[in-house]
Order: C-alpha cells, then structure tokens, then sequence
C-alpha cells in the first residue's frame, strides 16, 4: 500500500508545526510504522532536531530536507510513497510559499496547528481557505485543526477551543497538545517526549494524537510499538 501522506501546515509562525510534524512522525516510527518527515522549511529545524540524536538512538523518523524543491516537491515525495508507510510533511510558515499547496495536491490528511488565541485564530482563516481549495483537485483529502500549546486553566484557550469545535468546516480534533517544557527539551537531544524523563501526560497526548489521526485515515489497530 503507497504511504499514507499527512501535512501540517499553517502560514503562521509559532503555533508548533515543527513540533507536531514530529511527533507525529516520531511516534508513528516508535509504533512500527516505516515513516519519513519531509522538512519544507528552509531553516531547517526537524532536520536539526532529528541530528542531535545519538548515533545509538537515532530519530524514529527519516527526516529529508526538501525545501529547494518548492512548488514541485509534490513530485519528490511521490519517489517515496512505496518504500514508507506514512509521510509527513512539515511546511514552512509563509504565506506566499507554494510548499503547503503543492503537498495538499497528494495529502490525504492535512492538520493545521492552532494556539488558542483570537490572532492565531483570525490567521489560521488563510491556511483552511488554502485546504478547502486544494479539496477542489485533491477530493479525498481530509482537513483536521489540533490545539497546540494549549494551557487548560486559561479561560481564553477554553473559549477559543469551542469556538473552533462550533465551525463544521473547521474540525477540531478530539486531541490536543499542551504546553509543556518536555515539547522543548526534547528537541535539543533528538527525540519526541517518550524519550523524556517525567514526561508521562506529554506522551499521553502525543499517543492522543495518533491514535485519532491512525483512525481518521482508517487505520486504527495497526502496528503498535516495538
């Protein structure tokens, strides 16, 4: 069966798409899954992050770095769909980059990041718009919002969570990430935060995530762990 190919996208910066590309990616390799990140961000961060990890404790993941590719990199990836099971893509935040588009061309799930707040809200508009019309070409292709950096006592991440659970066009996941230190650490050694010591409630969300994003794509049940 080709890869199943997973984008996470918002054309602003800082709601943790980096972050949730791979831990996406992470875990789905810690399960089994042959799985391979593609970085589209020129700066370079999975790639970074996946590098600081030991040679006896690699990334879970792949992480290739195709950035240079722009607006063709749907055709790169696609040399890859037979030799993985997934393939996540991690887009720059930039609005005028062609990458997001050219990924959702051969997505089958799109996840857009959100920090529950009112601008990152107004500003995740554009990266929906962007989804629904690449929904036009790309029929199949699901679109889904995950709450990232979401401090649960705050009334305002609250308030903002239902406000975008209310848009049927605009699904918010079930799951949702915290803010947490371990999200940080764990970039500097080169691991997703099942590798973090005490960082138990941050791999429960993280598994959180898979679990729904493995049952969106129809894939509940499948390989679980090593």
């Amino acid at each position: 069966m080709p890869a199943r190919i997973i984008t996470v996208f918002n054309q602003k910066g800082g709601c943790g798409k980096t972050t949730s590309s791979m831990h996406l990616a992470g875990t789905l390799g810690l399960r089994g899954f042959r799985t391979m990140l593609v970085d589209m961000d020129e700066q370079g961060t999975a790639t970074r992050w996946a590098s600081q990890a030991p040679d006896d404790a690699p990334f879970p993941a792949s992480v290739i770095g195709l950035a240079p590719s722009g607006g063709a990199m749907h055709r790169e990836v696609r040399k890859f769909v037979n030799d993985y099971d997934f393939i996540v893509v991690d887009c720059p935040p930039a609005v005028h980059s062609p990458a997001p588009s050219s990924a959702l061309l051969i997505s089958d799930l799109a996840i857009i990041p959100v920090v529950p707040s009112p601008p990152d809200l107004w500003a995740a508009v554009a990266a929906k718009t962007l989804a629904q019309h690449a929904q036009v070409q790309n029929e199949t292709l699901q679109i889904r919002v995950l709450a990232n950096m979401v401090q649960r006592r705050v009334s305002l991440a609250k308030q903002a969570i239902e406000i975008l659970g209310e848009d049927a066009d605009f699904k918010l996941m079930d799951a949702m990430i915290g803010s947490r230190s371990a999200f940080r650490e764990c970039q500097a050694i080169g691991c997703t935060v099942h590798g973090i010591g005490g960082a138990k409630e941050a791999a429960l969300e993280v598994d959180a995530v898979v679990d729904e994003v493995l049952e969106l794509l129809g894939m509940e049940g499948a390989k679980r762990g090593n």
